[in-house]
């Protein structure tokens, strides 16, 4: 156990120095003017079926795998087999939206009804209505941010179901990704919801403009919606991992 907790640390560190890269990316492409910042470049890297859209898939879809596995090897036991069965439909679920049920692959039409009711004319119902984005959005919020330190929490008390908390927290890693997630998604959430928009005024009185402050501590200069994503799958995949390697 020890070792694949190890190894987990190994790819939370890996991943958290690619978000460090992103974050260089992201900044330097917002306000230098880089010969490989270009629109190709940001269709290729951030925008719809692009490399960040397809990496937060991958992560999804090998989060999956792993759940059906550690599914298989927890049949017998009730409660576990319930509990991953509703987390490998949410992933389902999350997965097929992410590639608007295959259309991004595929290069289908849209039917009639998704290209009225969708703001972008795809195939999935996220972008219909906020009940099917910001709702699950914030579900998943709460999951990967609070989570492991609830777990961690309540772990003392010998109360508590000890199969609860092996399908809450399966590694204790997982609490870095909690805080890279509060990190990165607190920022944006306090000054959007305080109100605090940037305006065309200098910042403080030190010739910053106010909207490249605001976008630099909120990380806005990048699709933040996509990190934010991006962030989540990953921590779905690794926890999944813990699941299925706890398992054997």
């Amino acid at each position: 156990m020890n070792n694949y907790n190890n190894k987990n640390i190994i790819y939370i560190i890996l991943f958290f120095i690619f978000l460090v890269l992103i974050l260089i990316e992201g900044y330097l492409c917002k306000y230098t003017k880089l010969n490989f910042c270009n629109e190709s470049f940001f269709f290729n890297f951030w925008s719809e079926n692009g490399f960040i859209e397809n990496l937060s898939a991958l992560f999804l879809f090998l989060a999956i795998i792993f759940l059906l596995k550690a599914r298989n090897l927890y049949r017998e036991n009730n409660f576990i087999n319930i509990f991953l069965i509703i987390k490998i439909l949410a992933l389902v679920y999350f997965l097929g939206e992410e590639i608007s049920w295959g259309q991004h692959i595929f290069k289908w039409n849209s039917p009639e009804f998704f290209k009225n009711a969708n703001i972008q004319g795809e195939t999935n119902i996220h972008n219909i209505s906020n009940l099917f984005d910001q709702v699950p959005r914030t579900f998943v919020i709460i999951w990967c941010s609070l989570t492991v330190p609830i777990t961690l929490l309540i772990s003392k008390n010998q109360k508590i179901n000890k199969n609860l908390l092996k399908i809450l927290c399966p590694d204790k890693n997982l609490k870095f990704l909690s805080i890279i997630l509060l990190f990165f998604i607190l920022p944006d959430l306090f000054v959007d919801k305080l109100g605090l928009h940037p305006g065309h005024v200098d910042a403080f009185g030190q010739g910053i403009e106010a909207s490249v402050f605001y976008d630099t501590i909120t990380f806005n200069f990048l699709k933040l919606s996509e990190f934010h994503e991006l962030i989540f799958t990953f921590y779905f995949f690794i926890y999944s991992l813990s699941i299925a390697k706890r398992s054997n």
